[in-house]
């Protein structure tokens, strides 16, 4: 069954595609849809699906409790609504569920490579679940409920079978256990963290949240009933009745006003708020003398959860109807009203009371029964574009023809490379070699990707003239030279004094002979998703045989790769360690950030890593912007970045403030490799080339 599924969905994939693009309320965040998300963590988060704003306050309960866990690992949530999308949640990043397609699915899968996969309640997808069973990732669902839904798929054994198997579960609720096993959870979201109220009021107020068509005007004459009159607080369930809300109002020539064009408090005439808002309800319920649970006059929909005002401990008013979610309403102190007419009564008995919120529990077990799958593996790397490898043996081909080394410097030459195009820290480890070996007074060259055109040697400039990382390695005293031609910045350099050359990303050129091969791996993605076109591999693993020293960042030598080091070849394994900041060309320490919401913004191959470290500096992000690779900055995005500068610190990466004038009010995150293994043996490795170096500026070199 899952097989036919699959094979419909992907039949269907053009046509679901133009529904996503089109639809109104799909194609706000279209990529995100079709699985074209700009990630902002990296491979081995801990994902959390949460559909709606509901599920999204347990998961906000469940993230609070998790981080302390997941051992700096990030927290990515995904939802299925549009107004959830902005909910705060806790996560590092939040984005749309890739839509049910088996080839979206997978290739969204493959580029973020979550440790395992937890699901709120219950939101079954088959590609998606089938997709993960397939990679190895786990699935549990959090506070299992047996809705609707769920009821369908169980009616029907070989789909439900097929669906489930592998997934755990955790039950909410004694129902639920009884289907799946378990022991019962409680409510996850009473213990979510309670909003910081964005509205206030004096004088007692009454929130009704979730309302139905119908329950506003029970409580419109409930209100008039009371003496004295509290405030109203409106929040229909569904945005589309907002109109209709407002128009009831209208006709009743009630004194109200909506929260859109209310400030920070409501003025004293004002006898009704319509909240047309999303997101605010449940910073709210702690200031209320009580709280309507709406829906408990519908018996289609049963009720919504009490446990927002429950957490605040805000006493609960419901209908005759709470069998939606009936765990939700176990131990809850209420006061029903069993008709309309039985409103104000309620009313009065709960304003005598001030019940406390109840004690945490639920995020603990749930926790408690996650914690082995916090540090478990991390998915390995998949093809990225399978259906792209015919083109392979032509990309093989290319490197091979220029592969040839056929001129040698009259100076020692280090090459420092990767498999991989791009994000594997090539850069940073030349200039750390470079600063080791300064007493040879070394060059680092490169072609300057991002340089204006031409074949000339550049020795000093700008970023128009040398790049934006060899500015970057310019600002930290370091000699460079750009050249498309690496031979004759060599000479170029030799000429100025260099008397020893590294050579910056040349792994897959042959144009100068080495004396020392550096090549450098980043752990979370060591082989690029496969040779290119298929993933970002520029060269086969058999290369690493070329390698004197291997250069692992973040993390250990992957085993895969194991085989191909040969013998006698150093491995080294390093980190980045943030040390400072840079602003307006002074260096600051890392305690000299201003203490004021920040953003951030990059244009590099992997920025998932550099927000991962600014937050890691427990800096929270209110705002991420994602450019390409050696993005060049327009004046549009400049005004964009500076638009947050009066309410916000921005934050950027040392490479991208290179392309960004020196008076601007960015601060640059500094950082320096620091070597966890090897060091001593490296060390060892260079001295003995330091050894090599010319005393003095000698002859260019020769051909042959």
């Amino acid at each position: 069954m899952i097989f036919l599924y699959r094979l419909l969905a992907t039949l269907l994939t053009p046509i679901v595609a133009l529904v996503v693009a089109i639809h109104p309320r799909l194609r706000a965040h279209a990529g995100e849809r079709l699985g074209r998300v700009r990630l902002e963590v990296e491979p081995g988060a801990v994902w959390i699906h949460a559909a709606s704003l509901g599920e999204g306050r347990a998961a906000e309960a469940l993230t609070a409790a998790l981080r302390p866990l997941v051992n700096g690992a990030p927290i990515l949530r995904t939802c299925t609504s549009n107004h959830a999308r902005v909910q705060r949640t806790g996560a590092d990043q939040t984005t749309c569920l890739p839509v049910d397609l088996p080839m979206v699915v997978g290739a969204w899968l493959d580029r973020v490579r979550p440790r395992c996969l937890l699901l709120i309640e219950a939101e079954l997808w088959p590609s998606l679940l089938w997709a993960c069973r397939r990679r190895g990732i786990p699935v549990v669902v959090v506070g299992a409920r047996i809705g609707p839904g769920l009821r369908r798929i169980r009616s029907v054994p070989l789909l439900w079978g097929a669906l489930t198997r592998g997934v755990r579960w955790i039950p909410a609720d004694a129902a639920a256990a009884a289907v799946v096993g378990g022991t019962p959870l409680g409510e996850l979201k009473r213990e979510a963290p309670a909003p910081t109220p964005t509205l206030g009021w004096t004088g007692e107020a009454i929130v009704a949240g979730c309302t139905w068509e119908g329950e506003e005007l029970m409580l419109l004459d409930t209100m008039r009933i009371l003496d004295p009159r509290p405030l109203l607080v409106l929040a229909p369930r569904d945005p589309a009745r907002f109109e209709d809300v407002a128009r009831l109002l209208t006709e009743r020539d009630e004194r109200w006003a909506r929260r859109t064009v209310l400030g920070s408090s409501v003025p004293a005439h004002v006898d009704i708020v319509l909240l047309d808002t999303l997101g605010e309800l449940a910073g709210l319920y702690g200031q209320a003398r009580a709280a309507f649970i709406g829906g408990t006059f519908n018996a289609g929909v049963g009720g919504h959860s009490p446990a927002e005002p429950q957490a605040a401990g805000c006493p609960v008013v419901h209908g005759p109807f709470t069998d939606g979610h009936a765990a939700a309403w176990k131990d809850v102190e209420s006061f029903p009203a069993l008709s309309p007419d039985d409103l104000p009564m309620a009313f009065v008995e709960a304003f005598s009371v001030r019940p406390a919120p109840p004690p945490p529990g639920a995020a603990a077990r749930a926790v408690a029964e996650l914690a082995p799958l916090l540090t478990g593996p991390i998915p390995v790397e998949r093809p990225l574009r399978p259906w792209l490898y015919p083109f392979v043996p032509m990309w093989l081909l290319g490197v091979r023809l220029r592969a040839r080394a056929n001129r040698r410097a009259a100076v020692p030459v280090v090459s420092v490379g990767a498999l991989t195009a791009g994000g594997t820290g090539k850069t940073p480890v030349s200039g750390w070699i470079a600063r080791y070996l300064a007493a040879s007074d070394p060059v680092v060259v490169s072609r300057g990707y991002g340089r204006r055109s031409g074949s000339d040697v550049r020795l000093t400039g700008e970023v128009t003239d040398l790049g934006d990382e060899l500015v970057m390695l310019v600002r930290r005293g370091i000699r460079v030279a750009s050249a498309p031609d690496r031979f004759a910045g060599i000479a170029a350099a030799v000429q100025a004094g260099a008397r020893l050359a590294i050579l910056d990303d040349a792994l897959q050129y042959g144009d100068v002979a080495r004396d020392l091969e550096v090549v450098v791996i980043d752990a979370r993605w060591p082989l690029g998703g496969g040779l290119l076109p298929v993933g970002t591999a520029r060269l086969p693993r058999s290369w690493l045989r070329k390698a004197d020293i291997v250069w692992v960042n973040h993390g250990p030598l992957p085993p895969s790769l194991v085989p191909f080091v040969r013998p006698g070849a150093i491995v080294v394994q390093a980190r980045y360690r943030p040390v400072g900041w840079l602003y307006q060309g002074q260096r600051l320490p890392l305690s000299a950030l201003p203490r004021r919401p920040a953003a951030a913004f990059a244009g590099i191959a992997r920025p998932e890593g550099f927000f991962q470290v600014v937050r890691d500096l427990g800096v929270e992000l209110d705002r991420t912007w994602i450019f390409p690779d050696h993005h060049p900055y327009a004046w549009t995005d400049l005004q964009s970045i500076e638009a947050w500068l009066d309410d916000h610190v921005v934050l950027t990466t040392e490479k991208d403030s290179a392309r960004l004038p020196s008076s601007a009010s960015v601060y640059a995150l500094l950082v320096d490799i620091e070597i966890v293994e090897g060091r001593a043996a490296l060390e060892a490795r260079l001295d003995a080339l330091l050894q090599r170096a010319p005393r003095a500026a000698v002859p260019t070199g020769s051909e042959g």
